[in-house]
């Protein structure tokens, strides 16, 4: 289950791996049989995580938490085991991060984020009465006690043996991160949220309130002001029992004419089924939308990211000087952004021009997320440029960085390496400390068709943290992005 939902979430991963797991899903028999017998003793972990700042904005960023793929495995696994526990404790008010029992997995975060939409718009459009008081939590999942979390599990579960080993884990995750709470980055961490927030939630059942939450973003309806204001004032004394506070500048009470004007969405809904039928006029209705969307101080991100969407939907080139202008200020929807680029063939070499030119500049440190997305559209397209290489070499021998964009830099690297650049790829895996880059350099070695299969013997046996990835070489894969594949015949 914990290694099907990571495979699963590496197409929307803010952070994806340099081969999207696929060693894992190749010697999976062998690698769920070891990290079982790990956590049978009691070896928990984490054992190896990187605490990334990654954007909420131009300037807001959140701490993720990248553990290795061992200890993501554990930690989803344990976790997963006491969901269905947990979500027999959860209002059916809560949309995020549900147990489908059916199906023993997580629900899409898309589709219980509509079905939360839809209820809400149900329930003012049925009473025109009501107001919203929306609010969240600041820093939520940085912020949760751990200690009062296994409390809270012990009350949901008699399963002593996961608890034991779950709470070993987020204890030494803290002791020794710069990070504190739930690791974020994680479903399974949404999952215990739920828990942690739950008497907020019977705190509004109790008090006959209706209301919808989304992880920490709540909205609660009521005809009355004083109603919604007295049950925020409740909320956040429950809050601080839980070492937790609201956002102020998140909370407010919306008027029955705002909050339906909040909800409504009929007119991106009507958008969105014009771009998908490809309807007379559906592109200039769409340009003019994104025109408005760009010129509000401070942008709104939900709408910013549901314009690319249909302009990559559409075919629709008109955002990408937009893009290509505006990219380290919108760095958070990388993903988006090029996932839209990808789908632009026409405007490739424009685009490789622009952003081989962010990439000169010394700035580009500031944003490793962007310098790893950006080597990762080079190596998708296959595109070669020697200013690209240059700044790849320099990304991938400086140790100060951080690893996911160096993994990507070395991986660029190894698909267009000469010989002598391929020597000294392998000098450079000889000389790395870091398991994981260790791994990005056996993988780089392999783009450049200078990966032996005796290299790989001799690798597997002195390092058994790279049995995995050596065993999964020596297949011949075809790796993902590129498909490349090596016979050793």
């Amino acid at each position: 289950m914990a290694k099907r939902l990571l495979l699963r979430s590496q197409a929307a991963s803010e952070i994806p791996d340099v081969i999207a797991h696929a060693d894992l899903h190749h010697r999976w028999p062998v690698i769920r049989d070891e990290i079982d017998e790990e956590v049978q003793r009691g070896n928990c972990g984490p054992l190896n995580t990187e605490i990334i700042e990654y954007p909420k904005g131009a300037i807001d960023v959140r701490p993720l938490s990248r553990f290795s793929v061992r200890d993501h495995i554990v930690y989803d696994a344990l976790v997963y085991r006491l969901a269905p526990a947990v979500d027999r404790n959860i209002s059916k008010s809560v949309y995020s991060y549900r147990w489908l029992p059916k199906t023993s997995q997580m629900g899409f975060p898309i589709t219980a984020w509509l079905r939360m939409r839809m209820r809400s718009v149900g329930l003012v459009h049925r009473d025109a009465s009501l107001r919203i008081a929306s609010t969240d939590v600041s820093s939520f999942y940085e912020h949760v006690d751990i200690e009062k979390l296994i409390d809270d599990l012990h009350a949901v579960t008699p399963d002593i043996w996961t608890l034991t080993r779950l709470g070993r884990f987020l204890v030494n995750f803290q002791e020794i991160n710069h990070a504190w709470g739930l690791p974020q980055g994680s479903d399974a961490s949404g999952i215990l949220a739920n828990l942690y927030l739950s008497p907020v939630d019977e705190y509004l059942k109790k008090n006959n309130l209706r209301f919808v939450r989304y992880s920490d973003d709540m909205m609660i309806f009521h005809p009355e002001w004083n109603a919604l204001r007295d049950a925020l004032a409740g909320i956040n004394r429950i809050l601080r029992s839980r070492r937790l506070s609201a956002s102020s500048s998140k909370t407010r009470i919306w008027e029955p004419k705002e909050a339906r004007e909040f909800l409504d969405d009929t007119y991106k809904t009507a958008l969105s089924y014009d771009i998908s039928i490809s309807a007379p006029g559906s592109k200039e209705e769409l340009r003019r939308y994104f025109g408005d969307v760009v010129n509000q101080d401070p942008l709104n991100m939900r709408d910013l990211k549901f314009s690319l969407n249909r302009f990559r939907q559409a075919g629709d080139d008109y955002a990408v000087p937009w893009c290509l202008e505006n990219l380290r200020f919108v760095a958070n929807l990388a993903r988006e952004i090029f996932n839209y680029f990808e789908s632009q063939n026409a405007w490739s070499l424009r685009i490789a021009k622009s952003l081989c030119e962010f990439m000169e500049q010394n700035e580009s440190r500031s944003y490793p997320y962007l310098e790893q997305r950006i080597l990762r559209y080079f190596i998708k397209a296959g595109i070669y440029d020697e200013v690209m290489m240059e700044r790849a070499w320099s990304i991938l021998q400086d140790r100060n960085r951080v690893k996911f964009p160096r993994e990507f830099a070395a991986r660029y690297i190894g698909n267009h390496a000469r010989l002598a650049e391929s020597q000294l790829l392998l000098h450079r895996f000889e000389e790395e400390p870091e398991t994981d880059m260790r791994r990005a350099l056996l993988v780089a070695l392999y783009d450049a068709n200078y990966c032996s299969p005796r290299l790989l013997r001799k690798v597997e046996g002195a390092f058994r943290d790279l049995r995995w990835i050596c065993a999964y070489l020596l297949d011949s894969p075809k790796l993902p992005l590129t498909g490349k594949a090596v016979s050793w015949l």
